[in-house]
């Protein structure tokens, strides 16, 4: 979407005394396309400062230990939360994988389940995410807060003889479930499609997802908006999907890159892609046609009216 003379001139204006969250909702965009504009305009640095040979030793000395964040942000005055998650991603370093200490750990299990979150305030040197991702470690519940309980499989047989039933008609055939918990169940068996394996779990399992650490976020911050590709970092964050990863990005602001492409390709694309549309990637080697209409729209190049459509063989 093309940038108007009113957008460009309320960024302009607005960027280094607002938050770019704020802008971003207030002119419909992301964020990442407001700081690209605020780039191109001119009112942001297009990087931030390269880190000194004396800060990455500080990293080096404390990052790994079981100091606070906040203690080491007060040693690198002018970096905040998210430079140094980023550098130390790209020097290697991780947190310790269990920093609680065993008054946090008693703190937290005493007082999480009447408090939830509000617990914050009784350990300062904790996240709210880190609280909570402990919390579903320990399996400990917040106010208000049930685990949801498996459905079994003789419960799984029972509902799939009886799928054809209305949810209302259901709640009387499963006392101890609620409705949503029914029409819930009855979507999964629709995904299903009829397949014979019936949907089980493990006796006393529950599967939960992970919240992300902020080492993980460091490295999606450092590499997804860079040439490295998607496998490469799903390599360096195991146990995260690609969907999972992608829709973190987006809560981020980041953003992949089109490929690099050549100036000849660029050429052959201009000249072809108005006629072709999408068939151009044959003459685009390593190139898809999703790219090149992602690339195509990005330069502004559109396909002609009278654009012939591959028909659809008998084999298709």
């Amino acid at each position: 979407m093309c940038w108007t003379l009113a957008e460009m001139h309320y960024v302009k204006t607005h960027y280094r005394v607002m938050a770019l969250a704020d802008i971003a909702a207030r002119l419909g965009r992301t964020a990442m396309s407001i700081k690209r504009m605020a780039i191109r305009l001119e009112c942001a640095e297009n990087k931030a400062p390269r880190w000194r040979e004396a800060e990455k030793e500080v990293l080096l000395r404390h990052y790994g230990n079981r100091k606070p964040v906040k203690d080491i942000l007060a040693m690198l005055p002018g970096r905040n939360r998210s430079a140094v998650m980023a550098m130390a991603g790209k020097m290697g370093l991780s947190r310790p994988e269990n920093a609680w200490s065993q008054a946090e750990l008693s703190c937290l299990n005493h007082h999480y389940p009447s408090e939830g979150q509000q617990i914050l305030r009784r350990l300062p040197d904790k996240t709210d995410e880190a609280i909570r991702h402990k919390a579903r470690e320990l399996g400990l519940a917040s106010p208000g807060h049930t685990l949801a309980r498996q459905w079994d499989e003789k419960e799984w047989l029972l509902l799939r003889k009886n799928r054809h039933r209305s949810p209302l008609d259901l709640l009387a055939m499963f006392p101890d479930r609620s409705l949503s918990s029914i029409k819930n169940a009855l979507t999964r068996l629709k995904r299903a499609k009829g397949a014979v394996a019936l949907p089980t779990v493990p006796a006393g399992s529950k599967p939960v997802t992970t919240a992300w650490h902020e080492d993980e976020k460091a490295i999606l911050i450092r590499w997804y908006e860079t040439s490295k590709t998607m496998d490469s970092i799903l390599t360096m964050l195991p146990g995260r999907s690609r969907s999972s990863v992608f829709t973190l990005a987006r809560k981020l602001g980041l953003s992949r890159p089109l490929s690099d492409w050549t100036a000849s390709e660029i050429q052959t694309l201009r000249e072809f892609y108005p006629a072709e549309g999408g068939a151009v990637a044959r003459r685009l080697s390593g190139r898809s046609a999703k790219v090149v209409g992602q690339k195509a729209f990005q330069l502004g190049i559109h396909m002609a009216n009278n654009t012939l459509r591959k028909p659809w063989s008998a084999e298709e």
